[in-house]
């Protein structure tokens, strides 16, 4: 006979996240977040979620994120033009030393996509995608942990998408009350110096306020 699982409130922070905020989190991540960084007992409330069709556990290739505790750049309309060679060297430097490895992650399903008012996000469409993506992740559990405010005005890219028509998708926005733009949010992985500035133009030309961690 099949028990019910009573859904936490950690339990469910973690599944509103997974649906609206982010595409995954990596085992790590949710244990060092919502578990003081106690892995076992992480590992064993997400098979029980996973057991309800609710989480699914991925195995991807992806490099150790470094400490992100403040973006690489702020920049508002009005202030000067950044340096974007310093930048996109900034970027990329992060990551001389950071092999690529197997990493355990989470994704939600469809029945917990449903369940939290969202989509199902974890699809990978790139293999380098799992390291952008988990860098996401990690920007927002910064704000969760420093800003829980702007943690819950985070909304995705994927909840946005159909609000940018042609245009690029930064992977966040931070929303007012009115559904204004108070920050767009852009993980800069390993952008090089055009990519970068492609960013910051696109974001000149609307007028928005931008981080880029």
């Amino acid at each position: 006979m099949s028990v019910s699982l009573h859904l936490t409130l950690r339990d469910e922070e973690i599944l509103q996240a997974l649906v609206q905020k982010v595409r995954l989190f990596s085992q790590r991540q949710i244990a060092d977040a919502w578990w003081s960084g106690q892995l076992p007992n992480a590992r064993r409330r997400l098979k029980r979620l996973a057991s309800r069709d609710l989480i699914e556990r991925l195995t991807v290739q992806a490099r150790s994120l470094p400490l992100l505790q403040s973006p690489i750049v702020s920049w508002r309309p009005g202030d000067a033009t950044p340096e974007f060679g310093a930048i996109a060297h900034r970027c990329r430097d992060r990551w001389r030393l950071r092999p690529v490895r197997p990493c355990t992650a989470w994704i939600a399903s469809d029945k917990g996509a449903q369940a939290f008012g969202g989509v199902r996000r974890g699809e990978l469409k790139l293999a380098t995608q799992a390291t952008h993506d988990l860098g996401v992740a990690a920007v927002w559990l910064r704000f969760r942990h420093v800003s829980p405010e702007w943690a819950d005005a985070w909304r995705s890219e994927d909840l946005l998408a159909h609000t940018r028509h042609g245009q690029k998708l930064p992977d966040a926005f931070l929303l007012d009350a009115d559904g204004r733009v108070i920050w767009v949010l852009e993980f800069g992985g390993g952008y090089d110096t055009a990519r970068v500035e492609a960013f910051h133009q696109d974001c000149v030309a609307r007028g928005l306020p931008y981080q880029l961690w």
